[in-house]
């Protein structure tokens, strides 16, 4: 920076030196006698504020000169007035009187005459400019930069406070406080969003931790009965000799529970670990069109001995990537939802079908229905739109939760459609690729369709 500006100075300097040499050229060229010339230059150019000049003819003479340069001898130019061509830049030393800056350059006189004209000014005036910005520049830069240290702090403290502010209210919130919200002054700014964000992550995480909360309180619920079940039972055998056919029963009994026992604690546990993100070892690619009707296949005793219609659609062939045994579990707890909730004499459709990169497949009934203040809750766990029934009659309230955590293991997506009194509408969403149909088994694209009705 201090050569840039120093260079800078010099520069003015030079500048101010060919503004000088151009008038001295105009004084020069309108003159045609000699005598006339030096007359007009001494009265105007003999001392002329700091500057000074010199005029000789092509043999070396000296035609003019200031003043000041009258008892100093000057540098002999080495160079001929003939031989210069533009203006010149040197420094020269003037002995005693310091370093100078010298311009020159020739031109010819009206007599077509090449004559040398030289413009001197000292350095000095440069450098002491120079040294005077030097000192300024010294003394100054401790006060900017002390004063820029304690502007950037008061301002730093004065932006942090807001963050402060953030940090001490996340640092307040826990298990017992979650409902506490971090507050948005602007929620334009980059702490505004901040704290949008950090809201909506608390938002979650309290979202999570209720149903955890609710999840384990339900579960102890759903446990507590077979337990008290299996104790009354055994309690009420012992407290007398039975007969065989008594213990016999009693023991039914308790194998019933612990078998209700048995399948909670295994879809508990299956929730819990799509819960931790788990992902089975199993997944491949799966003909799902032939898993489904494998399935259906299984239903098919259950939905006739209730009387019901089971109507299949064709079915286009379709691979999946995932886990045969999650799938299977899917279609069956959605088929058997269905069967549970339509009436003997009702009907269950099943269809499936293509788009674009996805397979879907539909599962409607002509059941009682689902009224829409129970839509948005249908698959959460433990919930029972009808909480008049038992385990018995209305399962443990986990199907439609599993149904949903296996789609989205496999990354597809389900909802619901109900009109009461009409029938409930399941459809599955899952992505794929379109399966080739093997030749040797003369299998075509589209699964034919049946009709399965009760005997």
């Amino acid at each position: 920076m201090l050569s840039a500006f120093h260079q800078h100075l010099t520069y003015i300097a030079d500048q101010d030196l060919k503004e000088e040499l151009r008038e001295l050229t105009e004084e020069v060229g309108s003159i045609d006698d000699e005598q006339t010339l030096v007359t007009q230059l001494a009265r105007h150019y003999s001392s002329h504020s700091h500057y000074q000049f010199q005029i000789t003819d092509a043999q070396g003479r000296i035609l003019f000169r200031s003043r000041f340069l009258t008892q100093i001898t000057l540098p002999k130019s080495d160079t001929r007035a003939s031989e210069i061509r533009g203006p010149r830049y040197s420094d020269v030393d003037l002995w005693e009187l310091g370093r100078y800056r010298m311009l020159t350059t020739a031109i010819r006189n009206p007599q077509s005459e090449p004559i040398l004209l030289q413009v001197f000014s000292p350095r000095a005036a440069i450098q002491q400019e120079f040294h005077w910005y030097l000192g300024v520049l010294l003394t100054t830069l401790p006060i900017v930069i002390a004063v820029s240290i304690i502007a950037g702090y008061l301002l730093a403290r004065r932006a942090l406070i807001p963050i402060e502010y953030v940090a001490n209210t996340a640092e307040r919130i826990s298990v017992e406080k979650l409902d506490q919200r971090l507050e948005i002054l602007n929620p334009n700014d980059e702490l505004g969003r901040l704290a949008i964000t950090l809201n909506g992550l608390f938002d979650r995480i309290q979202a999570s931790y209720d149903q955890m909360r609710q999840f384990t309180s339900d579960a102890a619920h759903e446990l507590r009965s077979p337990i008290a079940a299996l104790r009354t039972q055994s309690e009420v055998a012992l407290r007398s000799t039975r007969s065989v056919d008594e213990y016999q029963r009693v023991v039914s009994g308790t194998l019933q529970e612990v078998g209700y026992m048995g399948d909670l604690v295994d879809q508990l546990l299956l929730l819990s670990r799509h819960d931790a993100g788990y992902q089975s070892s199993y997944f491949e690619y799966l003909p799902v069109d032939k898993l489904l009707l494998d399935v259906i296949d299984r239903a098919r005793p259950v939905i006739e001995e209730r009387g019901q219609t089971l109507v299949v659609s064709k079915f286009p062939l379709w691979s999946v990537m995932g886990d045969d045994i999650w799938l299977s579990q899917l279609f069956w707890n959605l088929l058997d939802n269905a069967s549970k909730y339509t009436l003997p004499g009702g009907e269950i459709h099943v269809t499936a079908g293509m788009e674009e990169d996805e397979w879907w497949c539909s599962i409607r009934d002509t059941g009682v229905g689902i009224a829409p203040a129970h839509l948005p809750r249908i698959f959460d766990r433990f919930y029972r739109v009808d909480s008049s029934r038992t385990r018995n009659t209305g399962g443990t309230g986990l199907g439609l939760a599993i149904c949903k955590s296996i789609v989205e293991a496999h990354r597809g997506r389900i909802h619901v459609e109900s009109v009461i009194n009409e029938g409930t509408v399941f459809t599955v969403h899952l992505p794929g690729r379109p399966a080739v149909a093997e030749a040797s088994s003369g299998e075509i694209p589209v699964l034919p369709s049946e009709t399965v009705r009760s005997a």
